[in-house]
């Protein structure tokens, strides 16, 4: 039965709408520095290379904290090392729109990406815990929503505001401020998952039935490995666009400030609604692999073509049909299979591990793809690389789910005997 709350609305689903927000904030402060990169380079006269190195400072402390947040996320408490990481990202990004330096503005960068880290393993913990399992695709994809919300509106805000009078700081004071006050929603709506305090799971192990772990006959050490891999090539086009895009259109195919701020939007305005069917469709049709299977070998298309668009209409359409089967779509699935081979009392880590694939990625997206730019004087190579790493993860995913079945048949058959 799902916990109820004392106005009679699920609990669960209020805790997931309060996550979900909070992506919707990280995600928003992430975005923001992509439609405002070109102001930044004029404002202190930067380079490709040095905004890459802005760009992937973020994602480097990310990367870097991925682990230990979730070591100590399974020590302390999720909800404990969400709300520290959360309030330093929220101060950050508040005082980044006060640098008085690039070397400034490159250190609040850093300190963002560090409080970021602890998000991704401590909030897809405390859903797992929360939610039913007969919900919990849904529940995943109803979170991860709310990124694919702040990458839009963090675009259109993110540009409407950089065109007024304090120009490119404010999107950073606005959003920071706003961050700070939804500290105190998560403090009260959020939950700590009770597996993490509750003496009697500590004696679960990665083997018990308890764990519902694969055996380890099966190494599940490499299953972790092929979903990390999974993640690694599925993120890299993301943040490709996410960081680069709305830079490649005005520089490179020179549309306008606001029409470069404004065309990406159509990606996540359409992956957020896809995210959520997705979910439905993986708790209904009981296939968490079906969706990740239809969606990645399109997203590769789309990302192959996009240098190739030779109309404002053709870009548009590649860039919805990127949004309908891309990165945000495909991750609850890869987390319900990385959930459900985990042991409850590691939980924290084991996300953490697998989710330090995908950061790699994030770190290394942004300054490969302004080094290529510089080096080639396009982005169609870093275009291409994206869409064949899209690829490249359809075959590891295939391989890890053939590992994750086969192993969960003989835990089965081991529990019958």
């Amino acid at each position: 039965m799902e916990p109820k709350s004392s106005n009679g609305t699920s609990s669960w689903t209020r805790s997931v709408l309060v996550l979900s927000v909070g992506w919707f904030l990280l995600y928003a402060a992430r975005t923001i520095l992509s439609v405002t990169l070109k102001d930044i380079a004029d404002y202190w006269m930067l380079s490709e290379s040095v905004l890459g190195l802005i760009s992937s400072s973020f994602f480097l402390a990310y990367t870097i904290l991925q682990i230990p947040t979730g070591f100590l996320a399974d020590k302390f408490g999720s909800k404990k090392v969400l709300l520290v990481g959360f309030s330093l990202q929220s101060v950050a990004v508040l005082l980044s729109g006060f640098a008085v330096t690039p070397q400034q503005f490159l250190l609040g960068r850093v300190f963002s990406g560090a409080g970021q880290a602890t998000y991704f393993a401590c909030q897809f913990a405390i859903i797992s815990n929360i939610v039913p399992e007969e919900r919990k695709a849904l529940g995943n994809s109803a979170s991860v929503a709310g990124s694919a919300l702040g990458t839009g509106l963090g675009m259109i805000f993110g540009r409407l505001l950089s065109n007024t009078s304090i120009g490119w700081r404010l999107p950073f004071i606005i959003l920071g401020s706003i961050s700070v006050i939804f500290i105190l929603a998560i403090k009260k709506y959020v939950p700590e998952p009770k597996f993490q305090m509750s003496p009697a799971n500590q004696g679960v192990t990665v083997n018990s039935p308890e764990s519902r772990n694969v055996p380890s006959r099966y190494k599940p050490a490499m299953l972790l490995t092929l979903f990390s891999v999974t993640h690694f090539l599925s993120m890299y086009g993301f943040y490709l666009m996410l960081t680069w895009l709305p830079y490649y259109l005005e520089i490179t195919q020179g549309f306008s400030p606001a029409l470069s701020a404004s065309i990406p939007v159509v990606m996540p305005f359409v992956m957020a609604p896809a995210t959520i069917l997705g979910g439905y469709i993986s708790d209904k049709t009981g296939s968490k692999s079906s969706v990740v299977n239809v969606c990645l070998p399109i997203s590769a298309i789309a990302t192959l073509a996009i240098p190739k668009a030779n109309s404002t209409l053709t870009l548009i359409l590649l860039l919805a049909l990127y949004g309908a089967t891309g990165k945000l779509v495909i991750d609850p699935g890869l987390i319900s299979y990385v959930t459900e081979s985990s042991p409850p009392e590691s939980r924290g880590t084991m996300l953490a591990l697998f989710n330090f694939a995908g950061a790699l990625a994030m770190a290394v997206a942004p300054a490969v793809t302004g080094y290529i730019a510089e080096a080639k004087g396009n982005f169609d190579l870093s275009f291409f690389m994206a869409g064949a790493f899209s690829l490249l993860a359809l075959a590891s995913f295939t391989a890890a789910v053939r590992m994750f079945e086969k192993g969960v048949g003989e835990l089965s058959d081991s529990t019958e005997n």
